[in-house]
C-alpha cells in the first residue's frame, strides 16, 4: 500500500477539480440510504443488493445463494460494525460474481464507516499496474482498509476531508473521500494518456 499516502492524496486533490463531471453524487446517496434503511437482512435483500450494486457496473450479476444463512450472518455482522475476516470476505465474494469489486461495494453500502469501495481505478491508483492482475486478492483489500484507517487518523487528514466533504449535503466517510480522489485522479490520468 505504499502508493496510498496522505501527501499523495493532498497533492492529487489540489491538482484537479474533484467534481468535474462527477455524476455519482446523487445516486450514491440514494443507494446508501436504501441499504441503511434495511434493518433485518433477508434472502430477498441479497438479490436486491446484488442487482443494485451491479446496476452501475458493466458486468451482469451472477448470484450464488447456496449458503444464504451464513451470508446473511456475515453481512449482518458487517452492517452492525463487526469487522469481517478474510474467510468471511471470501464467502461474500463467492455470492456476488466471485468479485471483490462487487463485494467491496456491498460492504461499503452496508457500513461505509468500516468498508471502502475497491475497483480497477483504485487498484491502478495504488499499485500503478495497468492491468487488473491482483484486483481480486482479499488480503490486498484488507490491507487497503487498514491503510485508509491509518491515513484518516493522521494529522492533516481533516483538512483534506473538509475540502471534499464541503461539496456534499450529507456526511461522507474518510473511505469515500479517499475513493473520490483516487477515482477522479485515475480517470483524469487515463484521459491524459489518450491524448
Amino acid at each position: 500500500m505504499d502508493g496510498l499516502t496522505l501527501n499523495r492524496l493532498e497533492k492529487d486533490a489540489a491538482e484537479f477539480d474533484v467534481f468535474d463531471s462527477y455524476v455519482y453524487e446523487r445516486t450514491y446517496f440514494e443507494i446508501l440510504s436504501f441499504f441503511q434503511d434495511v434493518r433485518i437482512l433477508q434472502e430477498s435483500h441479497l438479490i436486491l443488493f446484488a442487482q443494485i450494486i451491479y446496476g452501475s457496473m458493466p458486468t451482469m450479476v451472477n448470484i450464488n445463494l447456496k449458503n444464504t444463512d451464513r451470508l446473511l450472518t456475515i453481512l449482518s455482522k458487517a452492517r452492525d460494525g463487526v469487522e469481517v475476516n478474510l474467510e468471511e470476505i471470501r464467502a461474500i465474494k463467492e455470492y456476488i460474481n466471485n468479485s471483490l469489486v462487487g463485494t467491496s461495494k456491498l460492504l461499503h453500502f452496508l457500513n461505509p464507516t468500516m468498508y471502502a469501495i475497491w475497483d480497477s481505478r483504485i487498484h491502478r491508483y495504488i499499485t500503478g499496474k495497468t492491468t487488473s492482475y491482483g484486483i481480486g486478492d482479499v488480503q490486498t483489500y484488507i490491507s487497503y482498509l487498514e491503510r485508509i484507517r491509518d491515513i484518516s487518523s493522521q494529522d492533516g487528514y481533516n483538512k483534506l476531508h473538509q475540502k471534499i466533504a464541503k461539496h456534499f449535503d450529507y456526511e461522507i466517510q474518510p473511505s469515500r473521500v479517499m475513493e473520490i480522489i483516487m477515482f477522479q485522479t485515475d480517470k483524469q490520468m487515463k484521459n491524459l494518456r489518450k491524448l
